[in-house]
């Protein structure tokens, strides 16, 4: 005796196919009112971290005045391993240091040195204004 193969749907399956919209089950209120209140904290905390990150940022920017410009011949061959696996040397001529005096809120003027690069360290000159907070390493 073979296997008989019906073509009509299962009867557990009759009700999903006379109605071919979404099935809604219901959710109890209080189901509901945790899930948005849930996701209103979710979205505050998003803005609070947002917006406290921006204050910091604004707290890094160190504005203040170059009052020396320092170079520290110290040839040297750098030697870095590239992304793609290769070595990669590059010739460095020495040290290029900006001294910057950075006005505190109290009045002190504090001095910061900033190593930078040769391009940057031409385009400046002492007595222009420049932004230590870039520069500055939090220890």
């Amino acid at each position: 005796m073979g296997l008989v193969f019906d073509s009509r749907p299962h009867p557990a399956c009759y009700g999903l196919l006379m109605n071919s919209r979404a099935i809604r089950a219901g959710h109890p209120a209080r189901v509901i009112v945790a899930a948005v209140s849930i996701g209103l904290f979710l979205v505050g905390f998003l803005v609070l971290a947002i917006w406290q990150s921006g204050t910091q940022i604004d707290r890094a920017k160190m504005t203040g005045r170059i009052v020396a410009k320092e170079f520290v011949p110290r040839p040297e061959h750098q030697v870095t391993l590239a992304r793609r696996g290769g070595l990669a040397v590059q010739e460095s001529e020495g040290d290029y240091i900006l001294t910057v005096e950075v006005v505190a809120s109290d009045g002190a003027k504090n001095p910061y040195n900033v190593w930078v690069n040769k391009k940057r360290y031409d385009a400046l000159k002492v007595g222009d204004s420049f932004d230590v907070g870039p520069y500055l390493v939090r220890e």
